[in-house]
């Protein structure tokens, strides 16, 4: 008697080709046998899914293991051009902006990377680059893009660029393109990417800190983990809370009272610090200020990040890229 096929069983294999191509590319290349004791699924159940994968061209079959004695193995890997993949973000004002657009391999590996700056940026000009780059790189399948401000399911309810303001940005740029795309705020990428970067198996939080030279504080924080988005996507905005942060205030007060903040409220083990005004001698005055009043034990480490960018831009192609394979996979 056959079983009939299930929602569970049908999960449980789609579940299965995530444990194999997350293996895949964990080890760059792999056999049956390697991926089965990295999975912890059967030889037989990592071949069924190597066969699959290899009929769409996501995985590739490689030359065979020298043999020892038996029947030689086969290797298996990723293709990185399978598909690329566009990470974008905008920064500035409505006066002066930049976009930083950076193309990817199905492998994260970096294949063009460029910025154009702009007065008054257009709408017509922010979709003319992106389209740019799907020309450059017709491979394309998926999009991020980073914007300074709140954003909550694709919907841009506040920015410092008017532009973009009450846009829904992600279903636009899906109906005009016709590819996966994905929007956020800039704090929340930047801080996964320096997450992902610097300390990938920590589980305590973690905060990131942008203090722009003509814009509100921002803040994005991980925990466990997991970016800290917000029950409506509002985590992170230090600008509302009720300490001095005008133009007026010295950027030494102004961090050493977010710090406090975040060690009070979340208790992380670092604190990125990023900006025009920081610097390495800035953060040291601002840790020598904040152990004034926090006892030592609880102090977390201060991290100077010269640029937001490499943070920013790896952010947006991590996220982007989970959000993208778990949408192609999980979709239907």
């Amino acid at each position: 008697m056959n079983t009939p096929v299930t929602r569970t069983t049908r999960e449980i294999k789609k579940h299965n080709v995530v444990l194999v191509i997350n293996a895949l590319k964990a080890l760059t290349s792999a056999t049956k046998a390697e991926l089965a004791a990295n999975t912890g699924l059967s030889i037989a159940t990592c071949g069924t899914v190597l066969n699959e994968l290899c009929l769409t061209g996501e995985v590739m079959a490689l030359a065979q293991d020298v043999s020892s004695g038996g029947r030689p193995a086969q290797r298996f890997a990723c293709d990185p051009s399978f598909f690329s993949l566009l990470s974008l973000y905008v920064e500035g004002s409505s006066e002066q902006s930049r976009i930083v657009v950076s193309v990817s391999s199905a492998l994260g590996d970096v294949l063009e990377q460029w910025d154009k700056s702009f007065e008054f940026l257009t709408l017509a000009q922010f979709t003319d680059t992106i389209g740019e780059a799907i020309a450059r790189h017709p491979a394309i399948r998926a999009m991020g893009i980073g914007l300074p401000g709140v954003v909550s399911q694709g919907e841009v309810l506040a920015c410092d660029i008017p532009l973009f303001v009450g846009l829904k940005l992600t279903e636009k740029l899906r109906q005009q393109f016709g590819i996966f795309v994905e929007a956020a705020n800039d704090m929340n990428y930047s801080a996964w990417g320096f997450y992902r970067n610097n300390c990938p198996q920590e589980q305590a939080p973690l905060a990131y800190i942008l203090q722009p030279e003509h814009h509100c504080t921002g803040c994005g924080v991980v925990i466990n983990g997991q970016v800290l988005q917000g029950a409506s996507h509002f985590a992170g905005e230090v600008s509302f809370l009720p300490v001095p942060q005008g133009n007026d205030v010295p950027v030494i007060t102004k961090m050493v009272n977010l710090v406090k903040s975040l060690v009070a409220v979340i208790n992380p083990a670092t604190i990125a610090l990023s900006g025009v005004q920081i610097s390495p001698e800035v953060i040291a005055e601002v840790g020598r200020q904040c152990l004034l009043t926090i006892p030592p034990q609880h102090m977390p480490q201060l991290v100077y990040r010269q640029s937001i960018q490499p943070d920013y831009l790896i952010g947006i192609a991590e996220l982007t890229l989970a959000n993208f394979q778990r949408q192609r996979i999980f979709a239907d």
